[in-house]
């Protein structure tokens, strides 16, 4: 199933890290975004027609679609939300969403410094309010018509990470370092605990004297959702990768680890899986690491597929909604448009 990667690369496209890619929901536009700001929007997801903005902030943390196809939204360091309308990627609005605490503020027991970033911006419907996060669990309402904040709610924790963040319009998904996965309920802006990423990995039993294999939180790289938002696909920093079931029921007030995974890959080396999309009308995941592998994982029959090795590490991934293009972004700004049917 190898291809060959380097015709597919589009090589006037980012010279930074990567940090987004997204196809909007009909797939209209495939947005592509890198860390100092520049954006390019591409019709269809084709290189024809190409439109590209630069942001006057950094860090760009994401950007995502309105559910319309109208607005694509763009989050920054330090509470900055800008929308473009689209087709023509005009600037609209700039948003400043103010933290629950300053900026620089250091985590306690940890090194990590708060900068805020905007993990997530979803606008579900018409006529309905728009979404926004910033990473230390600041989730704001927003109102659609003149775009000024109506609600403002925080919940003290670890950081949730912008890499894996996943809407459907009824609900949004984040992972942490602590290998938590959370739900959040739209429009009640209601977070709750919904699973836990941990997995066998090489550990030492002082007891025993010796080498062997524990159970652990290892912090979560990325998650996914599938089209039809019945299963969410949660990957690791030592290279797990589960997907769990988003209708099903756990049991109140049950240990978080007795909700056990649909389905399971163990890992096979100790490696960042940042890049993950589910493939439309399969049951495959395609996968990409910090090594630079790409990946296609049957979770049904279990069999992996190894597609091609890029050139630097793989920080986004994304499957076109009709599954006809599979499109990667790597560390050094490189992106690749591949046609899946040829692959």
């Amino acid at each position: 199933m190898a291809i060959q990667l380097e015709k597919y690369r589009q090589k006037k496209a980012h010279k930074d890290i990567v940090v987004s890619l997204r196809y909007s929901p009909t797939g209209r536009f495939l947005v592509s975004a890198d860390q100092s700001g520049k954006i390019i929007v591409w019709p269809e997801g084709r290189t024809r027609g190409v439109r590209h903005v630069r942001s006057p902030y950094e860090v760009l943390t994401g950007v995502w679609f309105s559910e319309d196809e109208e607005w694509l939204l763009a989050g920054h360091e330090g509470g900055h939300l800008l929308v473009y309308s689209l087709p023509k990627l005009k600037r609209k609005a700039e948003i400043r969403l103010e933290p629950s605490c300053p900026e620089g503020y250091m985590l306690s027991g940890t090194s990590k410094t708060v900068l805020n970033w905007v993990v997530l911006a979803v606008c579900p419907s018409i006529g309905s309010d728009l979404y926004a996060v910033l990473e230390f669990r600041d989730f704001f309402a927003i109102r659609r018509q003149d775009l000024q904040v109506t609600n403002h709610v925080h919940w003290p924790g670890s950081l949730i990470e912008y890499t894996a963040a996943s809407s459907n319009g009824r609900f949004v998904f984040f992972g942490d370092d602590m290998s938590y996965i959370y739900r959040f309920h739209l429009p009640e802006m209601k977070l709750e605990i919904f699973a836990e990423h941990h997995e066998q990995v090489p550990g030492f039993s002082f007891a025993k004297q010796q080498s062997t294999m524990v159970d652990a939180s290892t912090g979560i790289a990325g998650l996914a959702l599938s089209c039809d938002s019945k299963l969410v696909a949660s990957t690791s920093r030592t290279g797990g990768v589960q997907i769990w079931q988003t209708e099903a029921e756990q049991r109140k007030g049950g240990n978080i680890r007795e909700f056990r995974p649909f389905a399971t890959r163990e890992p096979v080396r100790a490696v960042w899986i940042r890049g993950v999309s589910f493939l439309p009308e399969s049951t495959k995941l395609a996968l990409g690491t910090d090594d630079g592998t790409l990946e296609i994982w049957n979770y049904s029959s279990g069999q992996v597929s190894h597609i091609a090795k890029c050139p630097a590490s793989v920080r986004s991934l994304v499957a076109s909604p009709d599954g006809s293009q599979l499109t990667v972004g790597c560390e050094d700004g490189s992106v690749f448009l591949i046609p899946w049917g040829e692959s």
